[in-house]
């Protein structure tokens, strides 16, 4: 039986050539998109998911009721694991981990390189799965002079992870050093682990380093812990709400944890609440992906019914044979599981072809590889496009009469009119708020990107400043700016994008003593300020003409406006409880995201305390003057110069938008193709239906312009009616997505009626093509009797 219906398949395939290939052909686009959206939310999902206890695995997260509102942060004071270790019964194990440093120098011998990681806890290696090569995981950071590497740092380093093992490294940071052992050797971070660092350093290092700032208000480490199984995290939330509290009477921190494994999804907070992430990413391609596929399977369902009238006696002689309405509709269902089936194999080639592409535009390493997962997937899609697309068809042909059939008196119902329009409408309403989000996503972007951030970006190189001795920082700097084409060098504490050192040190006369301020904390060196190209709103920047500048601070115009000073410069702060007198106002610059509003911060000098060097080219010939940017830093610090350009790293905060400002335009084109490709097949079947009367109308003396209005019209009627309907759904999410961000673009009306009047257009050239081809036939064929 389902050999014979595979067969009847097709013969029905081979006697309308064209409906199956535009059929074939837009079933394969859709699920080839499918596909790939499925390869990237796959990953998406499972970053950071794949350790073995990760069900149990928490990250402990703070909310600092501020003044400005509720912050919530994912760091802790360094105490805070080992605290919550001893005196939580839940608490199988716990482990504290610093901030990610950067440009770490390392020297072995005469080999110098840089790394980037972390200072951890032993427990580490407990909570989170780190494959070793080398060394035993539960004794490598026992030693507070022990570290343990990546692969490819053992491989540099010493040429293999076994010759590394019981190895001395010396490494330094700011004017922190030390010579440590190498206890192990791990595989290098997967493309499942959204940070992959080049060491491991033991914690007590890092407390050592933080001296007399390791206190309970100071945040300067994260931590994670691993819970007992069974443990009710609500009750658990409300145990540790006052943790900190606890430890320090005046702190407005409340503590909660967090699943480690939805980190990466769900990393926005309002109001201390979870409040999404890069999980909404994730939900709309995933929409985005049902969409397509519906779209695609709409075009099957209006084709196939279209072309009813062409089956009306082969459904007539086969009733009137006995066969039952079942057994048509088995058949019909069997056509579309099988073009379906056609579809999805093509579907998995090209998917597999496009792959590189793909990863070039995602910024991934995704793989289609035929896991069991996969092949439960693909097979999940098939049955289900297979019976989506092919239920309608098949319970529209097998209900007819076969004495209605044979005697020709049949006729599309109002119904099947209505919902063949209804599936068209919403084919194009889609396609129009993919058209219209997409161009709302790039003028945010472009927005973004011409957006005055308060410093110049052009041509502002910046270096780790880790690799060179805190005495010979300012001799380096000099040298630097003797090379040609540089205009000026200089060094400050942190990277300045993203910006994450913050404190509630700073206090002022007349300040509400329970009132708590986040303040950001830059230190920085000399000719900081030229260097950025920051603009004074009052007083000056640090400089050699005046003494004791390290007694001094600058504010930026949001402190200012917290603090409330009508003339700050001259004004005493306390910070940390020294006073330091304000001598300058900078313009608020943008350290975070355009999400962000500028947030108060102040500048403070010291020289020796420096992460990045800032270096500002103005040559005409960059690379000559990098190529001596990078003599001077080889000499200093026997390493080869990695840097970036400001730009560069600025963009970065938007990484996730523009690759998906990118995918949504690859994949908005893609629906909006594949509704003109049923738009196409549909003006093809109505043109042909109609052959005869647009002969008689030629014969009549009709001019191409009342044929092409009778083709077109109802099409266009259609489009009208979905613009009308897609608009203020469109105006709606666009508006709620650009609340997300501080500073945002406005949505122009223009957007709307351009992106309207290009579906038209699309549209247009669609029909219109089927439209001029049946209008300009000539009407002796189209009249010539069977």
């Amino acid at each position: 039986m389902l050999r014979h219906q595979i067969l009847l398949a097709f013969r029905s395939f081979m006697k309308s050539k064209h409906i199956f290939a535009i059929n074939l052909f837009g079933l394969t686009i859709g699920l080839t998109t499918v596909i790939l959206i499925m390869l990237w939310v796959k990953d998406e999902v499972s970053i950071n998911r794949y350790h073995s206890k990760i069900d149990q695995i928490y990250q402990v997260m703070t909310n600092h009721d501020n003044s400005t509102g509720i912050v919530t942060i994912p760091y802790t004071p360094a105490e805070m694991a080992e605290a919550m270790s001893a005196e939580l019964s839940q608490v199988e194990a716990a482990t504290a981990i610093s901030p990610f440093i950067e440009g770490v120098a390392f020297e072995q011998g005469n080999t110098k390189m840089e790394g980037d990681g972390y200072f951890v806890d032993q427990e580490y290696f407990q909570i989170f799965d780190v494959d070793f090569l080398a060394g035993n995981p539960e004794k490598v950071l026992t030693d507070i002079n022990g570290i343990t590497i990546s692969e490819t740092l053992a491989n540099k380093l010493f040429g293999s992870p076994q010759l590394a093992l019981g190895k001395s490294l010396k490494w330094q940071v700011f004017d922190f050093k030390n010579e440590v052992e190498v206890t192990g050797v791990y595989k290098d971070f997967g493309k499942l682990d959204l940070i992959k660092p080049d060491f491991l350093l033991a914690f007590p290092f890092f407390k050592n380093m933080l001296g007399d700032g390791a206190h309970w208000d100071n945040f300067n480490a994260t931590a994670t812990v691993l819970l007992k199984e069974g443990t009710d995290i609500a009750s658990f939330d409300e145990q540790i709400a006052d943790f900190i509290k606890n430890k320090e009477a005046e702190s407005n921190v409340s503590v909660f944890v967090q699943p480690f494994g939805e980190t990466y999804l769900y990393g926005t907070y309002e109001d201390g609440k979870v409040a999404g992430g890069r999980i909404s990413y994730v939900k709309i391609f995933s929409m985005i992906a049902i969409f397509i596929l519906v779209i695609a399977c709409i075009n099957f369902m209006n084709l196939t019914t279209a072309r009813s009238m062409s089956r009306l006696k082969e459904i007539g002689v086969k009733k009137s044979m006995g066969a039952s309405r079942g057994g048509l509709f088995s058949q019909f269902i069997t056509e579309s599981l099988v073009l379906t089936l056609f579809a999805v194999v093509i579907a998995v080639f090209v998917a597999y072809a496009l792959q590189p592409f793909f990863n070039q535009v995602t910024s991934k390493t995704l793989m289609l590889s035929f896991q069991p997962d996969v092949i439960l997937i693909l097979l999940g899609v098939w049955l289900l496009t297979g019976l989506l697309a092919g239920i309608y068809p098949a319970i529209y042909l097998s209900k007819f009469k076969p004495v209605e059939v044979m005697k020709s008196n049949v006729n599309g119902s109002f119904g099947e009119l209505l919902a063949r329009k209804g599936l068209v409408i919403f084919q194009f309403s889609i396609s129009l708020l993919l058209i219209i989000g997409i161009s709302v996503l790039s003028k945010q972007m472009n927005f973004i990107q011409n957006q005055n951030l308060g410093y110049n970006q052009a041509q502002l190189l910046e270096l780790n400043a880790s690799g060179i001795a805190p005495n010979q920082l300012a001799t380096y700097l000099e040298e630097t700016k003797k090379v040609p084409g540089v205009s000026s060098a200089s060094s400050l504490s942190h990277p300045l994008v993203g910006l994450a050192s913050s404190t509630i040190g700073l206090t002022w006369e007349g300040k509400n003593e329970e009132e708590q301020v986040k303040f950001e904390n830059i230190t920085v060196n000399m000719g900081l300020i030229e260097t950025m190209g920051f603009e004074m709103a009052a007083g000056r920047a640090f400089s050699p003409e005046f003494g004791e500048e390290d007694k001094k601070i600058i504010l930026n115009e949001a402190a200012v406006k917290t603090i409330g000073f009508q003339d700050p410069v001259g004004k005493i702060v306390n910070l940390w409880g020294e006073d330091k007198e304000v001598i300058g106002v900078v313009k608020d610059f943008h350290f975070e995201s355009l999400k962000e509003t500028v947030k108060p911060a102040f500048l403070k000098y010291d020289p020796t305390f420096a992460q990045k060097v800032m270096v500002r080219i103005e040559s005409n010939d960059q690379q000559a003057s990098i190529a001596g940017i990078s003599e001077v830093y080889e000499k200093f610090t026997g390493q080869p110069l990695n840097y970036s350009f400001m730009d560069e790293d600025y963009q970065s905060l938007y990484a996730s938008e523009q690759r998906a400002s990118d995918l949504a335009k690859y994949f908005g084109t893609t629906a909006i193709f594949l509704s003109c490709l049923g738009l196409f097949g549909l003006a093809a079947f109505t043109a042909e239906k109609r052959k005869k009367e647009i002969g008689v109308r030629k014969v009549m003396g009709a001019s191409l312009v009342s044929i092409l209005s009778l083709v077109s019209k109802d099409f266009i009627v259609l489009i009208l009616v979905s613009i009308i309907i897609a608009v203020p759904i469109a105006w709606y999410f666009a508006n709620n997505w650009l609340q997300t961000y501080a500073y945002q673009t406005d949505l122009s009306w223009w957007i709307f009626a351009g992106s309207g009047m290009l579906l038209i257009l699309i549209s247009l050239s669609t029909v219109g093509y089927q439209a001029f081809k049946a209008a300009s036939a000539n009407p002796v064929n189209s009249l010539r009797s069977e």
